[in-house]
């Protein structure tokens, strides 16, 4: 599809979700988001979103040959690895068994970066397959489903691993299905463009089409001494490759700022045939980091103000960071909503298996707390979103 300025045409969406229980319960399993996935799922089921949609898309397992599509095999290989038994036959087996294992999967765990923040953890071949899956499957629909007469979205709330990296775990991202989709896309869409608006750098997809002149990756993020993982300044955006870090207590209307001002622009430029946006919710004021002040209604008219700006262009919306887990979930609900454009009551909760969890919010949906931002100060002022805007603008010139 020919890029086309929605000032030129708008036309209607047509809107596909990613959705599985099954999934769910595997995503439940990943260390650093415990039983979030579940409270995705469940609360956009609640709210009967899933029937506004053209379909909902089951889990898809992501074979081994389409993992090595970008992923290195001995990597691919030893995520997927079941432990099988070596030699049965010796009379201290079990003794050297332990030895080598113990020996081996150290080295491997180290080489492969499954320590630390990205340990080894139960049913992890079969969480790889699914997230990889899931953004496949996603990828997938936008070529098939590639049509004239609607602007096309798949949302995937399970995807947006983005720290991984072509042969290493990192940041909790086991598998980088961002690019795996991309690599998909680009059989039927010559330019893709990745906008990363998670808290932390988009590295990952970064690194892998650092030097394609038909993928744009664009990260907004904190940017500071020791904060994760310390890539994404400035001065390393080049065209094509563009990083806009922030300081702390970026809020609602700096978001917004950014996105119009300077992220509209550079997409302008580029045309892209799709657009990929990363939608970590690490960001809101609510988040347990507490680096970003954003809230679920600003950050969700920011991703609708992209989409509708960019109509008729296909889009992928993938999930990301988010240790809230309730307010993770409560958002990905309510950017489900805005996509699809119903307008279901928002004050108590729909009674559903997972109810018990927003207790302490009283079951409604929004809270004195995550109905306007925290009390923290931008310190993103007009001096420093200009000198982004400009360095940004010197590239093109």
């Amino acid at each position: 599809m020919a890029y086309t300025d929605a000032k030129k045409e708008s036309r209607e969406r047509k809107i596909w979700l990613i959705y599985s229980e099954r999934m769910s319960k595997f995503c439940d399993l990943l260390p650093a988001n415990q039983g979030r996935q579940s409270l995705v799922s469940s609360l956009i089921k609640a709210y009967g979103l899933e029937e506004s949609c053209v379909n909902t898309l089951g889990d898809y397992r992501a074979s081994r040959s389409e993992l090595v599509a970008y992923h290195d095999a001995g990597f691919i290989d030893f995520l997927l690895q079941k432990r099988p038994h070596i030699d049965k036959t010796l009379p201290n087996y079990k003794e050297m068994k332990q030895l080598l294992e113990e020996k081996l999967e150290r080295e491997k765990c180290e080489e492969f970066g499954l320590e630390h923040d990205c340990y080894v953890f139960p049913f992890m071949d079969e969480y790889v397959r699914l997230v990889a899956g899931s953004s496949i499957l996603s990828a997938k629909t936008l070529v098939k489903e590639s049509s004239l007469s609607s602007q096309n979205i798949v949302i995937n709330w399970y995807g947006g691993r983005h720290h991984c990296t072509k042969r290493k775990a990192a940041g909790f991202c086991y598998i980088n299905d961002a690019i795996l989709a991309i690599g998909l896309l680009r059989k039927k869409f010559r330019k893709v463009f990745y906008l990363d608006l998670d808290l932390h750098h988009g590295d990952g997809v970064e690194y892998g089409y650092e030097y394609s002149r038909n993928v744009f990756t664009c990260s907004i993020h904190r940017f500071d001494v020791g904060f994760y993982p310390g890539t994404g300044s400035l001065k390393s955006s080049q065209k094509n490759k563009v990083n806009i870090p922030t300081k702390r207590g970026l809020s609602d209307a700096t978001m917004n700022y950014i996105v119009s001002q300077i992220v509209f622009p550079l997409i302008q430029e580029f045309k892209p045939n799709v657009i990929i946006l990363q939608c970590g919710c690490d960001g809101l004021g609510m988040d347990t980091h507490k680096e970003w002040n954003m809230t679920i209604s600003g950050y969700s008219k920011v991703i609708e103000s992209i989409i509708r700006k960019f109509n008729p262009t296909p889009f992928m919306l993938l999930g990301g960071g988010g240790y809230n887990h309730t307010e993770t979930a409560k958002c990905w609900t309510f950017i489900t909503k805005s996509v699809i454009g119903t307008d279901p009551t928002w004050d108590i909760i729909p009674e559903h298996s997972y109810l018990d969890e927003y207790e302490k919010d009283g079951f409604r949906f929004w809270s004195e707390e995550n109905s306007q931002p925290l009390k923290l100060k931008d310190e993103n002022d007009e001096e420093y979103l200009e000198e982004i805007k400009s360095y940004i603008s010197s590239l093109y010139n």
